[in-house]
Order: structure tokens, then sequence, then C-alpha cells
């Protein structure tokens, strides 16, 4: 595998990667290869889902017994 230095990288630009990485889980070496694959092969970059927060329930979790109940009302 082939090593590639960069220099000169500016602060704001490594604290983003830094950033992105976490974010991703990767380290940073590993977030900018991925940056750099995507760059060159012109894929673009796909976006997180964002989802809604859970909802709570004031009785707790439901069982079984009571989601087949709810699906079933009204339909006999």
């Amino acid at each position: 595998m082939s090593t590639l230095v960069v220099k000169n990288v500016p602060e704001s630009l490594h604290e983003r990667l830094r950033e992105r990485a976490q974010q991703n889980h990767r380290s940073v070496t590993k977030e900018v290869i991925v940056l750099l694959e995507q760059g060159v092969s012109g894929q673009p970059q796909r976006k997180p889902i964002k989802l809604p927060p859970p909802i709570k329930l004031k009785g707790g979790p439901l069982t079984i017994e009571q989601i087949e109940a709810a699906i079933n009302e009204g339909r006999e």
C-alpha cells in the first residue's frame, strides 16, 4: 500500500476532518481515504438519514397482544 504525505493542512480543515471522522466512527486517515475515493470516482457523498426521536409511551412498551388487538380492532 502506498503512503501519501500532505503538508501544510490548514488547522480549520484538519479540525473539520477530525469532526467528520468522529461522526463516521473512522480515523482521520480512513476518512481522508473515503473522501479521496469519492472525489476521484465522482460518486456523490451520501448524507446520513436523520430519524425522529423515539416516542415515549406513558404505560411503557406495548406487548404483542396489545399490538395485535389494536391491529384487529374494527376488523370484525
